[in-house]
């Protein structure tokens, strides 16, 4: 079953709701300026899974499902998501994502800026309807995390001597908090105690390490065809990630001195690149790799037996499975 079928069978019973969040989402994204709405027309054709509005329904259901404030939170998430994988392509120069031109690549980085710039401004009246300051400082604590995160993987960039905890304290706030943020914020909005929501929080900071840790296994093992990129594209930009950190470690054989060349070369080599991503996905890297994600989605789960049974959480167990299964 292709990802798509499998989140779609996951997430049949939100699924009305999804559309809402959805719809709500194009209508707050639209501008009075005609080539704010192109780009931002054009960067909503490149959204993901939905994964986050997911986990902010799912987590607000586990608890107490108040949708009319759920909504606001959803797309707020979600804008703020958006925000930054628009501001990401700036940094990182890229012209492709899920196989589309970039906003930075079609309109520049000027309009790339500034879309992302809107899209942050408007979360402000959408939490603002949220009505809880608890809310107010998530949200707060969430984009500063994810900016320092994104700082952290600039300063990290193009640095083959990278350890583990690095990379992790990198994907963590980068990546991770966000989704410990939807699943904090819908048990919030839920009326969950303080307790659940602490766990809510526990259960998707666990499985963003683990979603990222697979997505950084992906660059390795993919295609073009199955994410919407070239296998090695974290390599080409310089980026040291998970796998190759293992990789490196278990013995190079003279490979460290190659991937050293490659990452501080602005336009290295296919050829180079590809026999490195050969090397690194034979490796014991890649299994050691996949071990962590599993130990991070080990936690996430044992965070839902904390709570009764129900159908809601049985979404989120099987999204743990999901996440370590998905092919892009």
């Amino acid at each position: 079953m292709s990802d798509t079928a499998t989140l779609s069978r996951l997430f049949s019973s939100i699924e009305p709701d999804l559309e809402i969040v959805d719809r709500t989402f194009q209508e707050h994204a639209t501008s009075g300026l005609d080539i704010l709405n192109s780009a931002a027309a054009h960067v909503l054709s490149t959204q993901g899974k939905r994964i986050r509005t997911a986990l902010t329904l799912l987590s607000g259901r586990l608890v107490d499902y108040r949708f009319a404030r759920l909504l606001p939170l959803s797309v707020a998430f979600e804008m703020v998501h958006l925000a930054t994988l628009v501001h990401d392509d700036i940094v990182d120069h890229a012209t492709t994502r899920r196989g589309l031109p970039t906003v930075n690549a079609r309109y520049g980085d000027g309009i790339a800026i500034l879309l992302g710039d809107y899209l942050f401004a408007r979360t402000a009246g959408l939490i603002a309807e949220v009505e809880d300051f608890r809310i107010d400082r998530l949200f707060s604590e969430t984009v500063a995390s994810v900016c320092e995160g994104t700082i952290i993987e600039l300063l990290t960039t193009r640095r083959v001597d990278l350890s583990v905890d690095a990379y992790l304290q990198r994907i963590q706030r980068k990546t991770a908090v966000l989704m410990a943020a939807c699943c904090k914020g819908g048990a919030t909005v839920g009326g969950g105690s303080d307790a659940q929501i602490a766990l809510m929080e526990q259960y998707g900071l666990n499985l963003g390490m683990a979603f990222q840790i697979i997505d950084d296994v992906l660059d390795y093992t993919g295609t073009q065809a199955s994410i919407g990129k070239p296998a090695g594209n974290d390599l080409r930009q310089g980026l040291v990630t998970l796998p190759l950190i293992y990789a490196l470690k278990a013995g190079s054989n003279g490979h460290a001195e190659r991937v050293s060349r490659i990452v501080q070369d602005a336009s290295p080599d296919d050829d180079e690149v590809n026999e490195i991503v050969r090397w690194v996905a034979a490796s014991p890297g890649l299994p050691e790799a996949l071990d962590l994600a599993r130990h991070y989605s080990t936690r996430a789960r044992a965070v839902l037996s904390e709570f009764a049974s129900s159908p809601e959480r049985d979404v989120l167990d099987e999204l743990v499975d999901f996440i370590l299964a998905r092919t892009r």
